[in-house]
């Protein structure tokens, strides 16, 4: 049967690395908080990964060490890999962040056998994210993400700014506009009270009296159809020349007069053909 491995880290690193770089690369490796990185340099071991493959066990330590870290690799009994990996039962899917603290806070099993563990990885080993078989890779730090045909132009505009200048801060940008004229003098104006006549208001048109001396209004119920005009006589007219025509006489001349409508063509002639040339 396969051996399988637990990974542990216990917060040493690798020869020539910081350690603020190496906790930032493994904050953003496992997606750790503050209090899970704490647990990780404490010193001792803390469980990263349990029970795994050799190829799995090989990817979690070539990422461990490119972000600096010298991980722990123990190999697992076969007979404690049984109790070490019981039927999983359904649970809530747990963050990256969870699942290391429940990790590290699990006892150490087996013994560290650094001569199983030093085989040489697959060819994208170091290339892929821990996690077994997501199917995902990771690049090496400061790999360009797009190729260059992907990435959009930038478009760098040349303007001629030598004919442009700042002006101090507050600067007025226009003219100032000129001053309103002065209120108009009203200290020789009073106010009348309501009703009052105006005094110094000049009038040109002089008030007309009619003379109704020689009008008189006529009783209740007088007749007035005197007043209507008078009825307009009947012209004398000579119509000596005009006669009447005698009954069923043609009013209109020839060629005045509506002519029959013309007969329609004839069509008798003229068959329909289809499309496909029968009639």
């Amino acid at each position: 049967m396969e051996s399988l491995y637990n990974i542990y880290y216990s917060g040493e690193l690798l020869e020539g690395q910081q350690l603020d770089q190496v906790r930032a690369k493994l904050a953003a490796l496992f997606k750790a908080n503050d209090a899970t990185l704490d647990k990780l340099f404490s010193g001792n071991p803390q469980l990263i990964k349990r029970g795994c493959d050799k190829p799995t066990a090989l990817k979690y330590k070539q990422a461990m060490e490119n972000a600096g870290a010298k991980p722990l690799i123990k190999a697992v009994e076969v007979a404690s890999a049984h109790e070490a990996t019981p039927t999983p039962k359904p649970a809530k899917q747990q963050t990256a962040a969870e699942r290391i603290a429940a990790l590290a806070s699990a006892p150490d099993i087996g013994a560290y056998d650094d001569s199983q563990a030093s085989t040489e990885p697959s060819t994208n080993a170091a290339n892929r994210a821990p996690g077994g078989d997501s199917g995902l890779n990771l690049s090496p730090q400061g790999t360009e993400v797009l190729k260059p045909d992907e990435r959009s132009e930038q478009i760098v505009a040349d303007i001629d700014t030598s004919a442009l200048d700042l002006d101090a801060a507050s600067q007025r940008l226009s003219e100032e506009a000129p001053s309103p004229p002065p209120a108009p003098d009203t200290s020789h104006l009073a106010m009348s009270e309501a009703g009052e006549s105006i005094p110094n208001l000049v009038t040109n048109q002089a008030t007309t009296v009619p003379d109704t001396e020689t009008l008189d209004l006529s009783p209740q119920g007088t007749d007035f159809s005197d007043c209507h005009a008078p009825e307009p006589e009947i012209p004398n007219l000579d119509l000596s020349a005009i006669s009447l025509a005698p009954e069923g006489s043609e009013v209109l001349e020839e060629k005045d007069r509506n002519r029959p409508k013309p007969p329609p063509p004839a069509t008798d002639h003229i068959s329909l053909q289809s499309s496909n040339g029968q009639e």
